[in-house]
């Protein structure tokens, strides 16, 4: 079973483009905050790698589409796609580590079936999810089987799903009185729009939806995670 679906255009791989900055930038600010804590390491990385995704999906929608282009379309395909699916494996380690700590996270029989999972889903996705360039209508299209919409979709959504749930969990155990539950509580709304971002977009593609509304719509998920990250850890 394959799914085909055409690419949105230019203007959706500018904003794309746009929410990586905003992402890497928000990263610096996380990690700048207290270099030396785990979580906030962890955390920059996650939007780093989440921006990667951002930044190479933007390229394959803004660049010209001349034929020979999809060999470095998949290539920029492949790099976005790994870049998606480690964000949502370490998302994941990340809610786990917040609500269990450092020590219960770092255990094999914790992170080991987290990293496999995301293991997987690079496995399943690359090999069976392609950028193809179409003569005819002068565009191009994504072309996924159902072993690629497991490992792109399922997968991803599945770990910051279980990200989510953690999050939200540790903003049940604090008391809303205290300082900190604002910004527990900005973490899990972030952590809940990039879920429903990823999905919104997976979709999105499967569909071969291409209005410009659409596509600026699915990028307030995003950015409006972004917001939250940075009220989290200003």
């Amino acid at each position: 079973m394959t799914v085909p679906a055409s690419v949105p255009g230019p203007l959706i791989g500018l904003i794309f483009l746009i929410d990586a900055v905003v992402l890497d930038f928000v990263a610096v600010v996380v990690f700048r905050k207290d270099s030396k804590n785990f979580l906030n390491r962890l955390t920059a990385l996650a939007m780093i790698t989440f921006g990667v995704y951002l930044f190479f999906e933007g390229l394959i929608y803004i660049l010209p589409l001349v034929p020979f282009y999809p060999v470095v379309f998949n290539i920029f395909r492949d790099i976005s796609a790994s870049g998606a699916i480690i964000a949502a494996v370490i998302g994941a380690l990340t809610g786990i580590l917040i609500f269990k700590g450092e020590h219960y996270v770092s255990q094999l029989q914790v992170a080991g079936p987290i990293v496999a999972a995301g293991v997987i889903g690079i496995i399943l996705t690359l090999p069976n999810d392609s950028v193809n360039y179409m003569a005819a209508q002068d565009t191009l299209g994504f072309a996924m089987s159902i072993w690629g919409i497991i490992g792109l979709l399922l997968i991803p959504v599945s770990l910051m799903a279980i990200a989510t749930f953690y999050f939200i969990r540790t903003l049940r155990s604090v008391k809303r009185s205290h300082a900190k539950y604002q910004k527990a509580l900005a973490l899990s709304i972030a952590l809940l729009l990039v879920t429903v971002g990823i999905a919104y977009y997976s979709v999105f593609n499967l569909l071969g939806i291409t209005l410009p509304v659409l596509g600026l719509l699915g990028h307030v998920f995003f950015l409006l995670a972004s917001v939250c990250f940075f009220y989290a850890f200003r």
